[in-house]
């Protein structure tokens, strides 16, 4: 057993909001697993690839937030002896199991779970030989499937690693655990033979008794003859997650671990993180002065308007680009961001633009657009001085179909008597700040059911403002706003933007409400030109608290807007990374109608499971001498698999390559590389119908 862990990328769980889950992969290491896949590769190897992937893949998300142990099974040759080994296999198998890797060391006095022991897995899994196939393809055998011994080894870990860590059950704060069995035949006794039989060596009886009274799930996936053979089902079934995941060939093996660790991320990582992740509120100042220079209307790029919008949204050093330097990812993934504009109070100009969510750059983008809310005929030309007539849109009821709603707005232009420049919107600070006030208040009391949030969810707001508010708002006003806020437990920072606020008087006034926004801990920020804008913007997210463990979205994958791809939210494993069409029309990726390009072994529909012999396909006869025997024989002829569709490419079949850490923290671990022709390139979890469901107990 490897005892090791953390990688030098790696936040521990304490730097983390959460527990994180501990989780067990269950390799079937019979001989059958030796049998070809298709693409050249065996199904051991195609696993070795999946496994080895999985700890790569998303920047190393899986191996980063969860604690990993790796164990291997075939079966005892003599149950009756302790220690006894399988004639032949070299690979440390001892009474039909080995566990290669653990979560911790219970051995040792310091039993501290390893964070990060991907590069553990990745070591192990691809230094272990393959299964035993003297007989060579078609005719693999020596090593059987005691599927049940191998879920009583893992209750009995999970027991142990409970006892060494009382805190794992602590009321209300239990620490999630998990199984994953991937299998390519049915299940036999200790000894590796018969098949299915008898009942008291069913794996469904110790997967019942884990979830029943522990709320351990166990997941299945079906490998090759396996695949939607009814001892998967039951397995699954009685171990809570309610049927197995088929993978005929080595595409849908892929897709097929990716869819049990994209169950459990939203189960535990999602749930505690998204409350987790800041939420900050832009409030602009939507006063007419934002489209003047001086006393003539700004031209494009110009205004104080434009710059504005390029560092919040539209420019390339934009607030969502920038870096956080302790987590290693663009705001954009690490924070749900708001939009409020104010101005003017007759009509009253105040108005959340955009709020609270995730990959929100779009929105902001468009909402600020001058050119959205430019419409003929109260508006030819933006940035073309009064009288302009603005329409303002929602982008969620038409183009371009905003998942979430967002408004457009632009300051008022209309004329002044004897200039050129634009007017019509003041500067009702206050105004402003009680919107956002009210907004804060609705939402904690109701927050989106995608984005849940809690009492400890940060709220952040940031106040950019180019001119003074003395004739419209009253100081008394704008401190009563900003002190009810922080007094809320919403720190305010304050940005003086533009060279309107230069004489001693809006200097002041900067310094007053920085001071009433944070409790007199916070000075406000000036910048006179849009790069000193974003280097405020950037100075203000490094005062900001994140949790490492948290950085699941990823913008950049799955930005807003549209209506034609799922919410912003975590970047499914499962996400296809395939530039072209896709060749897979149903659930069978094979390009004919059987998984097995040579004979088949199955005899018929019959799966009733009373086998006279070693019966490993689970269709009830006996495969003593059979080619394609899944016990001790082969299971399945050199062609199982088929032909994969849906092959190539650069991506994974639980994320791309940029996935949930894609721009971020490089922290993906040193492997053995993948071999050419593997299924990097896979459909999505969901559109194979690969959404798991959890039985209730």
């Amino acid at each position: 057993m490897a005892i090791a862990g953390g990688g030098g990328d790696c936040f521990a769980e304490n730097m983390c909001t959460f527990k994180k889950p501990n989780f067990i992969i269950v390799l079937d290491y019979s001989s059958s697993m030796s049998e070809p896949f298709g693409l050249g590769q065996t199904r051991w190897e195609v696993a070795v690839d999946a496994v080895t992937a999985l700890m790569n893949t998303n920047g190393g998300f899986f191996q980063e937030n969860m604690h990993v142990a790796l164990m291997r099974y075939g079966h005892d040759p003599d149950p009756n002896t302790p220690g006894s080994v399988i004639p032949g296999d070299d690979s440390g198998l001892v009474d039909g199991q080995s566990l290669d890797v653990h979560w911790y060391d219970p051995d040792a006095e310091d039993t501290s779970y390893f964070d990060c022991n991907g590069a553990d897995i990745i070591a192990s899994i691809n230094s272990t030989p393959p299964p035993l196939c003297p007989g060579g393809p078609g005719n693999c055998s020596g090593i059987g499937t005691w599927t049940k011994g191998a879920l009583d080894f893992s209750a009995g870990l999970i027991a142990q690693s409970k006892l060494d860590h009382p805190d794992d059950e602590l009321p209300g704060e239990e620490r999630f655990y998990g199984i994953m069995v991937v299998t390519d035949g049915a299940w036999t006794p200790a000894q590796g033979f018969p098949t299915l039989t008898p009942a008291e060596a069913n794996p469904a009886i110790t997967a019942a008794d884990l979830f029943d009274n522990q709320d351990i799930p166990t997941y299945v996936v079906a490998v090759a003859d396996a695949a939607n053979l009814p001892f998967a089902d039951e397995l699954a079934e009685a171990g809570g997650t309610d049927q197995s995941i088929a993978a005929a060939n080595p595409s849908e093996l892929f897709q097929a671990i990716g869819a049990v660790v994209q169950d459990i991320a939203d189960q535990v990582v999602v749930p505690e993180c998204t409350a987790g992740l800041p939420r900050i509120m832009v409030i602009l100042d939507g006063s007419s002065s934002m489209l003047n220079i001086g006393d003539v209307p700004g031209g494009p790029g110009q205004t104080g308007w434009d710059r504005a919008r390029s560092a919040l949204a539209s420019g390339d050093n934009s607030l969502f680009d920038v870096e956080v330097e302790s987590v290693g990812r663009p705001v954009e993934d690490l924070i749900h961001l708001g939009l409020t504009v104010f101005g003017g109070a007759d009509p009253a100009e105040e108005e959340v633009l955009v709020q609270y969510g995730p990959c929100m750059q779009d929105n902001f983008d468009w909402a600020l657009d001058p050119t959205t809310s430019c419409v003929a005929p109260g508006c030819d030309d933006p940035w073309g001085g009064p009288t302009i007539a603005w329409t303002f849109k929602d982008g969620s009821e038409e183009p371009p179909f905003f998942d979430q709603q967002t408004i457009s707005h632009m300051p008022q232009c209309l004329p002044v008597p004897g200039l050129a420049m634009c007017q019509g919107s003041g500067t009702f600070t206050h105004r402003g700040l009680e919107r956002v006030f009210d907004n804060l208040q609705a939402y904690r009391a109701d927050p989106p059911d995608l984005y849940p949030a809690d009492g400890d969810t940060q709220y952040v707001n940031i106040l950019i403002t180019d001119g003074r508010y003395d004739s419209y708002s009253t100081d008394a006003q704008v401190q009563a706003a900003l002190q009810a806020l922080f007094q809320d437990g919403v720190r305010t920072y304050v940005i003086g933007f533009g060279d309107n606020l230069g004489g001693a008087e809006a200097q002041q006034q900067l310094a007053n409400m920085a001071s009433w926004g944070s409790g007199g801990q916070e000075q406000p920020f000036d910048a006179d030109t849009q790069a000193e804008l974003e280097f405020a913007l950037g100075a203000i997210i490094e005062d900001i608290e994140f949790d490492p463990c948290c950085a699941f979205n990823d913008c950049s994958e799955n930005p807003e807007p549209t209506t034609e791809e799922p919410d912003p939210g975590m970047a499914t494993f499962g996400s296809d990374t395939n530039d072209g069409p896709d060749t897979n029309d149903g659930p069978d990726t094979n390009d004919g109608p059987d998984t097995n390009d040579g004979p088949d072994t199955n005899d018929g529909p019959d799966t009733n499971g009373t086998g006279d012999g070693w019966d490993s396909d689970g269709d009830g006869t006996s495969d003593w001498g059979d080619d394609g025997a899944d016990g001790w024989g082969g299971s399945g002829d050199a062609g199982t698999g088929g032909s994969a569709d849906d092959v190539g490419g650069d991506g994974f079949g639980f994320g791309n390559d940029v996935g949930l850490n894609g721009r971020g923290c490089d922290c993906s671990l040193d492997g053995e590389a993948p071999k050419r022709g593997t299924p990097w390139a896979l459909l999505g979890i969901l559109g194979l119908g690969l959404g798991l469901g959890r039985r209730r107990r």
